[in-house]
């Protein structure tokens, strides 16, 4: 299936997604949004190091994907944008169905984005110093 993803997703991918494994974070908080989980716990699920797991966790939260609670040190995913909540619902079935092309989506974004940000710093000939 070569059919390009859907616009709506591939925007929310540029926007809100900067790894797989912030992806998969993300799904899988999504999976059972009643349950908490610490970052230790989500880091040895997703096979990355807690630091990783601490600082996708806080992207996500100021992002508003997920919630904070203090008292268990933990977080559950709460999206309450139902736009956002409905997209990452597409993405899920998408990761399950075309996997490669979602990948190759996010990996395609960010370098971009990397791009743009070395872009303003590169000096040309014709620049003043």
């Amino acid at each position: 299936m070569n059919d390009p993803l859907p616009a709506n997703v591939r925007r929310f991918i540029a926007d809100q997604i900067e790894s797989v494994a912030q992806l998969e974070t993300l799904l899988l908080l999504r999976t059972d949004p009643q349950q908490s989980w610490n970052a230790q716990e989500l880091a040895s699920r997703l096979y990355i190091s807690e630091k990783m797991c601490r600082s996708m966790l806080e992207d996500l939260e100021r992002r508003k994907f997920i919630v904070r609670d203090p008292l268990k040190k933990s977080v559950r995913y709460e999206c309450l944008n139902f736009e956002a909540d409905a997209t990452v619902a597409v993405l899920t079935e998408l990761y399950r169905d075309r996997r490669v092309a979602v990948i190759s989506e996010i990996h395609s974004t960010p370098i971009s984005k990397v791009q743009t940000f070395a872009d303003a710093f590169r000096l040309r000939k014709d620049d003043k110093l």
